[in-house]
């Protein structure tokens, strides 16, 4: 009897062009939009990429810089070094292929421009260090701070075998310690990312999307409005043997769309959502019956049209969407400076905080708390939703 249900009301949902729409097709929009405006801003802005810089080696070229770049290339990951002819980095720099050129030692003057251009120069007994770049930006500077500090720790080096030869040995090791440089990395790498956050709201926005189906449930069920929930209060079955396997069926079809919606984000729009994928399937379930236990709820509470419901549904959705960050970035975290207990109850921000301790946390204590809180709520609005189901009586039908 369950299953037969079960069937019957899945093949019902998945009929329904409404409803494939606002929770299938509108989220994908929404995401593929989010990507459009954010993701040149992240690969740009966030994304480190190993910078590209030619390297000009002339006479007598100082071999403890061309180390350094090695090093610097292999080890670090912070640059790309391509070694070329003087004229063949000038091309490169003027065809933007590469962020600046290293000159290093004397170089013979083949009719190029290297007056023409910014440099940084060092000198000691002769031997030249240049570094010429065309325009000023994130990536120059980077390299204009390698030059400099080779300088000043070449002449530390030079001030202490003169004053004090013994000591070279523990000022490199300390030197060593001290150097630290950026490496090319994804913007997940980093602790906390206002982009990422956008994604998360939206996933739990896509999860409180499951109101509206909830909402249909409810209203299906309800012999006053609809002539289905006549037939269903009419015939001898028991109601709940009626309504668990709807709803089973309900939070199956909004799980699978959410699973559509999650394999669109991270293999067509390339968002990456963290490498726990059984906790993060975990999360959006327990959304999906959240929200759909909250449109039950809802679509069974009072006597109010259908319409009336249902813009209920969508405000609950956006305002809970809102104060989760889906509309301003760090919105949760304001939330939770100044009001923490609505953090607590707003099921959005449930979702979205599940989901960023995820990647941010290496334990799962602020991830349990959230889905505990989570699966309070379910209990409290599916134990309200049943407890009215169960009082209602028809005097005539």
């Amino acid at each position: 009897m369950f299953f037969r249900l079960y069937r019957y009301s899945l093949m019902r949902t998945m009929r329904q062009k409404i409803t494939i729409f606002w929770n299938l097709i509108f989220p994908i929009l929404l995401g593929t939009l989010f990507q459009i405006a954010f993701g040149n801003y992240t690969d740009k802005t966030i994304m480190f990429h190993q910078i590209p810089v030619a390297y000009v080696e002339g006479e007598e070229a100082d071999e403890n810089f061309t180390m350094l770049l090695d090093t610097l290339e292999t080890e670090n990951e912070l640059i790309q070094v391509q070694s070329v002819e003087e004229k063949e980095a000038e091309r490169l720099l003027e065809e933007d292929k590469v962020k600046g050129i290293f000159y290093n030692g004397r170089i013979l003057e083949t009719g190029g421009k290297r007056e023409e251009k910014e440099k940084v120069k060092t000198e000691e007994e002769g031997l030249e260090i240049f570094l010429t770049v065309k325009e000023e930006g994130i990536s120059q500077s980077i390299l204009s701070i390698i030059l400099e500090q080779f300088e000043r720790t070449r002449a530390t080096f030079t001030r202490i075998g003169k004053e004090n030869p013994a000591a070279i040995q523990e000022a490199a090791k300390v030197l060593e310690e001290e150097c630290q440089y950026l490496k090319e990395g994804s913007v997940m790498d980093t602790p906390a990312n206002s982009v990422t956050d956008y994604f998360y709201s939206l996933i739990a926005m896509h999860c409180l999307m499951g109101a509206t189906i909830g909402l249909m449930s409810a209203t299906e069920f309800k012999a006053n409005l609809n002539p289905l929930g006549t037939r269903r209060v009419v015939t001898g079955t028991r109601r709940f043997g009626i309504l668990l396997p709807d709803l089973a069926a309900n939070i199956t079809i909004q799980f699978f769309y959410m699973l559509f919606f999650i394999g669109y984000l991270t293999y067509v729009l390339d968002v990456h959502l963290g490498d726990r994928w059984g906790l993060l399937l975990l999360t959006v379930l327990m959304g999906d019956i959240l929200g759909i236990v909250l449109g039950f709820l809802i679509g069974v509470l009072g006597k109010l049209r259908y319409n009336v419901k249902e813009g209920l549904c969508i405000m609950i959705m956006m305002v809970s969407s809102f104060f989760s960050g889906l509309m301003m970035a760090g919105m949760l975290r304001v939330v939770e400076t100044y009001a923490p207990f609505f953090n607590r109850i707003n099921p959005a921000a449930l979702i979205v905080r599940a989901l960023y301790s995820l990647n941010i946390y290496d334990t799962y204590d602020q991830y349990i708390r959230c889905m505990g809180n989570m699966l309070l709520l379910i209990l409290i609005l599916g134990g309200g939703a049943f407890g009215l189901v169960r009082r209602e009586r028809y005097a005539s039908i």
